[in-house]
């Protein structure tokens, strides 16, 4: 964790372990931070979220555009840190950098693909619209869309 206060740290640990996670600080999956510029700086070592207040979302989403996984809205809800958590945990939504590899798309990946692509022409590029149509959320349509190439939007 990346936190400077040390009681919501504290808060955190206690609510994190309460459900099952364990509170390492060296080589964790998941980093948590509590400013988008530590939250970023993270983004080598592991999946990152980032603690928010409401009125910092357009931080966060920034932070999101660059990365991190995800926000956790302080001030924070039972159950909710933990799951964000553990999806972030069991994602490995990190966009490789230029120099790396990437894994050629697997069939299931490419049918699902083209189908995101046919429902966005249908929804005229909108893609709160495709979301809901799709029957999954704007963000992970959006990282769907990101991962498949992060230098072009796909044609619609």
């Amino acid at each position: 964790m990346n936190i400077s206060d040390s009681a919501l740290r504290l808060t955190l640990e206690v609510m994190l372990k309460a459900e099952g996670h364990e509170i390492v600080t060296d080589n964790a999956e998941v980093t948590i931070a509590d400013t988008p510029a530590a939250a970023v700086n993270a983004l080598a070592a592991s999946q990152v979220l980032l603690l928010s207040p409401v009125s910092g979302i357009a931080e966060a989403v920034s932070a999101m555009q660059q990365g991190v996984y995800g926000y956790i809205l302080l001030p924070l809800q039972p159950g909710e840190a933990g799951l964000m958590v553990t999806r972030a945990a069991s994602k490995n939504n990190r966009i490789p950098e230029d120099n790396e590899a990437e894994s050629p798309m697997t069939p299931l990946a490419e049918v699902e693909r083209k189908h995101i692509e046919t429902v966005l022409r249908a929804c005229k590029g909108n893609q709160v619209k495709a979301a809901r149509v799709l029957g999954i959320g704007r963000n992970t349509l959006w990282r769907k869309m990101k991962s498949w190439n992060k230098k072009e939007p796909p044609l619609l």
